[in-house]
């Protein structure tokens, strides 16, 4: 099953026929939203269409398409979600298991029956043991050989214990698993912050569905009326115009003079008849309307999305996390993509895998 950042925001986007984040999610005309493919499965071989849900049945196959603000929402949510890459055990056969530390002083990574010796061995046991990690090279100090254990936080980048002595002697350095968890409790903050957006945009969609299914079922009942008082109005013509032609059949066989001058007195203008020809009632009212909902829902919903997530901060681009892909204009204010790999220092901060640089600054 996909991961999620939240319970609730899980449930939202979930798919309750695969049990998996939405792709390409469509909704049904009771409300629920599934994946297209899922739902165009479930109808196969059937004659009659139903919600998985709450299986109400529909009169005829609903045409599918596609929610593309849910869809929108689901693409975000993914992004918060990237997997991380699997480290393997350097000291394995042709069957490589998957690396549970790394150690610092080897520097080597090992699977849980090749850490046994760092755990039981004392000389072993000094050694400094992390995470299992990719690029070990980059934990350790260039300078110094030496395991990066600190963090400077006056000059923002990793050093090792021998480096706090010498030229970060005065500086704010700080364990790297204290800084870490601080900038850990600050991420869970802003990924909290975002699955509450998610999930209030994810509410406002099924809120605002629910209220088109509403109008569209007060339009239909208002067709119906309409149509209705019509043939009403209908009848009532054709019930006067039956007698007006039977007063005339009966003039016709009156030799009664006063009478027949009477008579031709009251039918000699015509009856008001409506012009029915020029009467419709508008069947599409209801789709129509709906297209003109969805097209105003989605500007709304766009409109939040893009003030929430795209608001603007004055911030300076710190060059140690760059991409080496990356290049920084001298003010640090704008970022373009080179196309060609720089030669930058390594730095445990810098983004390798993904095309990504970080602010300076903090904010909230």
């Amino acid at each position: 099953m996909a991961s999620s950042s939240g319970p609730a925001l899980n449930e939202e986007l979930l798919c309750s026929i695969c049990l998996e984040v939405f792709t390409d999610p469509v909704t049904t005309p009771c409300g629920h939203n599934f994946c297209r493919t899922c739902l165009s499965k479930c109808w196969t071989n059937t004659q009659t269409c139903f919600c998985p849900f709450c299986n109400e049945r529909f009169s005829k196959r609903p045409d599918l398409k596609i929610t593309t603000t849910l869809r929108e929402v689901v693409q975000h949510f993914k992004k918060l979600n990237l997997g991380e890459s699997e480290v393997f055990c350097d000291f394995c056969g042709e069957r490589k298991q998957k690396a549970v530390k790394s150690c610092l002083t080897c520097p080597s990574s090992y699977c849980v029956s090749h850490l046994e010796l760092h755990l039981r061995v004392p000389r072993l046991k000094k050694h400094t043991l992390i995470n299992a990690v990719e690029n070990l090279e980059d934990y350790i100090c260039q300078k110094l050989e030496r395991p990066l254990e600190m963090f400077c936080r006056d000059d923002q980048t990793c050093v090792c214990l021998f480096c706090t002595e010498g030229e970060h002697r005065t500086h704010n350095t700080v364990p790297i698993e204290e800084d870490s968890r601080e900038k850990k409790r600050n991420t869970e903050k802003e990924k909290s912050s975002s699955v509450e957006l998610f999930t209030d945009l994810i509410r406002s969609i099924e809120r605002c569905q629910s209220e088109l299914l509403k109008m569209m079922e007060e339009q239909q009942k208002e067709a119906e009326k309409q149509a209705e008082d019509l043939i009403k109005e209908l009848q009532q013509e054709i019930t006067e115009l039956k007698k007006k032609n039977t007063e005339l059949e009966q003039l016709s066989h009156t030799d009664d003079h006063l009478h027949l001058i009477q008579m031709c007195s009251s039918l000699s203008s015509h009856p008001h008849t409506k012009n029915w020809t020029e009467i419709r009632i508008d069947s599409d009212v209801n789709v129509n309307f709906l297209k003109r909902a969805l097209t105003q829902l989605r500007k709304t919903l766009h409109g939040t999305l893009n003030e929430k997530l795209s608001q603007t901060v004055d911030v300076t681009l710190d060059p140690d996390t760059a991409n080496p892909y990356l290049i920084l204009s001298d003010d640090g204010k704008q970022v373009s993509h080179g196309n060609i790999k720089q030669d930058v220092p390594k730095n445990l901060k810098r983004f390798y895998g993904w095309f990504c640089v970080l602010s300076k600054e903090g904010f909230s």
